[in-house]
């Protein structure tokens, strides 16, 4: 056994429920008494409020283009799906127009503050982690990002919320592993006014698995080579596969992403990327849109064919238009 893979093993032990990097451990960052009260994330010290309205004003200032515009993107999918990949496709030039939320992004932000005030080595790293460090076996930091899942998962959604009070263009990044929850994200947006697209980009649990472990083995083996770096965050081999259903072998996020598609008539197109292999080419699985809002999903084509029917030339997919609303490509107000 290599070193990378011992050193994976020990990660995967530690990651387990009770282990030293249990999200819900003494080291995490919620069980803190001088940032937290009584463990709850919402009851936060006055110091680490001010933490969060910077670390969300930051945030916000990587979007200086975002539009308002009130459009949301329901990125779902497991673990290692490419959804990044399949977004940037997807969005194209379009991209800085808008506000992506992962609350990935905020245990980057999390843990780098950590480094910088010293609470890294003071509180979060567990005794566990220096010991196996005094022994020689390096740590970094993304390895011990479920330390700081409860907060970062607090300041996307806090993210989310201020973003939709400006009407802002959103892509909500998520696993989307409960299709109750999913309805009610859908119903959410809908309420707040607002035209979504879901993309739900799904692979088997094997290549889920295959390319969590590589893309960790790549910025381990980084880290250790240039001693720069965060490192590569682990994701639980329980969680990963939790996220897929034992009986059809899909992520539950494809249920997910299909009923919010289906029960939110504010859903105005609705894609599934599938990924069956390592060496086999992506394919668009099913692509169904709204020709009118509330009204059935149905094949691209047909929409375009109707409303190549209905204007006399092709047209490319809009969002279904509301009662009143302006024809399409003008901005809602």
């Amino acid at each position: 056994m290599t070193p990378t893979d011992a050193h994976r093993e020990t990660v995967r032990a530690y990651s387990r429920p009770g282990g030293p990097l249990d999200p819900a451990g003494p080291n995490a960052t919620t069980a803190n008494p001088r940032w937290f009260f009584g463990h709850d994330v919402r009851r936060r010290t006055r110091e680490r409020r001010a933490l969060h309205r910077r670390l969300l004003d930051e945030a916000r200032a990587e979007h200086p283009a975002a539009r308002a515009e009130r459009r949301a993107i329901v990125l779902a999918g497991p673990p290692g799906a490419g959804k990044s990949t399949v977004l940037r496709d997807v969005l194209g030039v379009d991209a800085s127009a808008w506000v992506t939320i992962d609350a990935d992004e905020f245990k980057h932000k999390l843990l780098r503050e950590a480094l910088a005030d010293g609470s890294y080595e003071d509180f979060l790293k567990p005794a566990a982690v220096a010991e196996r460090e005094a022994a020689g076996e390096p740590f970094y930091p993304l390895e011990l990002a479920s330390l700081v899942h409860e907060e970062s998962s607090f300041l996307a959604k806090q993210m989310r919320h201020e973003a939709m009070a400006e009407g802002l263009n959103v892509v909500i990044d998520s696993v989307l592993s409960s299709p109750d929850k999913a309805v009610a994200l859908g119903q959410h947006l809908a309420a707040a006014g607002y035209r979504v697209e879901v993309i739900d980009v799904e692979v088997p649990y094997e290549l889920s698995e295959q390319r969590i472990a590589q893309r960790w083995r790549e910025s381990y083996e980084n880290a250790v080579a240039t001693g720069e770096g965060l490192g590569g965050r682990w994701v639980p081999s329980a969680y990963a596969r939790e996220v897929f259903d034992a009986q059809t072998g899909r992520a539950r996020s494809q249920e997910s992403a299909l009923r919010l598609a289906q029960e939110c008539g504010a859903v105005t197109r609705y894609r599934r990327f599938w990924t069956p292999s390592n060496d086999a080419t992506r394919i668009v699985e099913v692509d169904r849109a709204r020709a009118v809002e509330n009204g059935p999903l149905i094949d691209i084509a047909a929409v375009d064919a109707l409303r190549t029917a209905r204007t006399g030339r092709p047209d490319r997919v809009r969002p279904a238009r509301r009662p009143g609303q302006e024809a399409d490509g003008a901005h809602e107000r």
